[in-house]
């Protein structure tokens, strides 16, 4: 299995819609946020990212984050060894 992350750099600030009397989440310019795949490909095609939070949710698309983006492709694999016992007669 294939798993790839990308870190996008805020580069126009996102702020949580919430209540008033709650301290909303903040991206500065220069924050990182990490996304799947996904995520990633329906900004890049142009859409509206909601995430919801706690108190009220943010939103975002791919004009506040700069152009250029990292990502790392993790490869899971999964499988059986065996560590080589030997039968023992006398068990």
């Amino acid at each position: 299995m294939i798993h790839t992350e990308y870190i996008l750099t805020v580069k126009k600030e996102i702020l949580e819609y919430a209540g008033y009397s709650t301290n909303p989440i903040h991206y500065k310019i220069g924050d990182t946020i990490t996304v799947d795949e996904s995520t990633f490909l329906k900004l890049q095609s142009g859409e509206l990212i909601s995430r919801f939070t706690r108190e009220g949710s943010i939103t975002f698309d791919k004009y506040n984050f700069e152009n250029e983006v990292s990502y790392t492709v993790i490869n899971v694999n999964y499988g059986i060894r065996k560590l080589g016992q030997r039968k023992n007669k006398q068990q």
